[in-house]
């Protein structure tokens, strides 16, 4: 069966190179793997001139930003595989990670979605684990940073939506359209992929807070294309959610200020995290309530 991995990256060239190292260090040998710059303002481009001699690796630039859908749908378009695999462009994997995924598909000849797990690492030398803590925990349906997908069957359900041109949400559209389609979603615990989530300092935490904003205007499409309570519970656009967050976040008491101070401290990489998480998701509530008034 041969394979084509897609990798969608923006702005990482300190990063996508350790990703594609991983990626082309696999015990499957019939796989290609397709590389799409969406417009970055960095050196990415010199960042993979190392890999120029491998011939199953393509590098496809574009001039301008297009979005994660869009680019993803062109790696498909320019893919010879009869399977696709999706990852991230900060996602290492290890060497059993595309043959993890053919074997899911060969036991499945009816057609399936595979998703595998995301474990979140701070370091990119260290020792990677086999489980991860409750903060990686994912039921995602489709999760574009690890899945994978007979290319027939990508191309039946029409791709990703490429009006999801910013951060968020496309991945999830995606998966209501495979349920739609009545294709099963399958779990394949093997195929690891490690997401490298270093935790920002003062200044690229600035970045974060306009990816969230960016991310509540993503979901309101969403919600706009599916207006269901299913889809509210997902784009977190609840009373209950928005609770339950003035809980986590000590009724406001973590603000940014004092969350600077929290990543400045002693505490686990995964404490920290936590309340990372609380935080930009008051940030993301707050822009989605706005963005829902305006609609």
């Amino acid at each position: 069966m041969k394979v084509s991995v897609v990798i969608p990256t923006r702005n990482r060239a300190k990063i996508v190179s350790k990703c594609i190292e991983h990626i082309l260090n696999q015990d499957y040998h019939q796989y290609e793997v397709i590389v799409i710059d969406d417009g970055s303002e960095d050196n990415t481009l010199e960042s993979l001139k190392g890999f120029s001699s491998y011939k199953n690796l393509k590098f496809i630039p574009l001039s301008e930003r297009k979005g994660p859908a869009f680019c993803r749908n062109l790696g498909v378009k320019e893919s010879q595989g009869e399977l696709i695999i999706f990852i991230d462009s900060d996602i290492f994997v290890l060497p059993n990670f595309i043959n993890s995924h053919v074997k899911v598909h060969k036991s499945h000849p009816e057609g399936v979605v595979a998703v595998g797990p995301v474990i979140a690492i701070s370091e990119i030398d260290k020792k990677l684990v086999s489980k991860g803590s409750i903060l990686d925990f994912s039921n995602a349906y489709f999760a574009s940073g690890n899945a994978s997908i007979p290319r027939e069957i990508f191309m039946k359900i029409g791709g990703f939506d490429e009006i999801f041109n910013v951060y968020g949400w496309e991945d999830i559209d995606f998966g209501l359209k495979l349920k739609k389609f009545g294709i099963n979603s399958i779990k394949v615990p093997d195929a690891i992929g490690y997401h490298y989530q270093p935790l920002p300092n003062e200044n690229n935490l600035k970045a974060l807070i306009e990816k969230e904003k960016e991310r509540a205007k993503s979901a309101v499409y969403l919600y706009k294309k599916y207006p269901t309570f299913e889809v509210r519970l997902m784009i977190q656009n609840t009373l209950f959610h928005r609770i339950l967050n003035q809980l986590l976040t000590g009724l406001g008491y973590i603000d940014e200020k004092r969350l600077v101070k929290i990543l400045n401290s002693n505490k686990s990489f995964n404490y920290k995290r936590f309340f990372l998480t609380v935080f930009l998701t008051k940030i993301y509530l707050k822009a989605l309530k706005e963005e829902i008034k305006n609609l």
